[in-house]
């Protein structure tokens, strides 16, 4: 009965994604703004934005959070869950800034753990300009035989 729980509340988090899917593209052409990224923990309030994951021999989730710490200064977040315990789990974040039509790179950072199955990852930007930003998490997983898999996260997008 729990299992069956789970599956549909998945097929029903699939269908509501599957109707609010836009394309966006993001742009590292210019470094017109670029901001240093280090990695800092750091309390989260509140969490938006889940990715659905397409069908991965380890990868179960990626979730990507964006949080405003201060008028310039945000944290993202990235929460990876595995089926197995895996060799390394590594996360190379991107900030991204909206500017007229698309989403460019302004920051990146990278931070890795070792030998665990679940990685809660973090890192902060700070001396932003005002504007919109998301968080963009790629995370890569490798087994003790070398295979890898990756899959991207976003989180939702705030003002600054």
């Amino acid at each position: 009965m729990r299992k069956i729980k789970k599956i549909i509340s998945l097929l029903l988090i699939c269908m509501i994604f599957i109707v609010q899917v836009l394309p966006v593209s993001a742009q590292e052409d210019s470094n017109d703004e670029w901001y240093e990224m280090v990695e800092e923990d750091f309390e989260m309030v509140e969490s938006s934005g889940t990715e659905i994951s397409p069908y991965t021999l380890y990868i179960m989730d990626v979730v990507t959070s964006l949080v405003k710490l201060s008028s310039s200064k945000v944290g993202l977040r990235a929460d990876v869950l595995c089926s197995s315990t895996m060799n390394t789990i590594t996360v190379t974040f991107y900030l991204q800034k909206y500017t007229g039509s698309s989403w460019k790179n302004v920051s990146s950072g990278v931070t890795s753990s070792s030998n665990v199955a679940h990685a809660i990852k973090q890192m902060t930007a700070s001396g932003l300009s005002s504007g919109t930003y998301r968080a963009k998490a790629v995370a890569m997983v490798r087994d003790s035989s070398g295979y890898a898999e990756t899959f991207t996260g976003y989180s939702g997008s705030l003002k600054l």
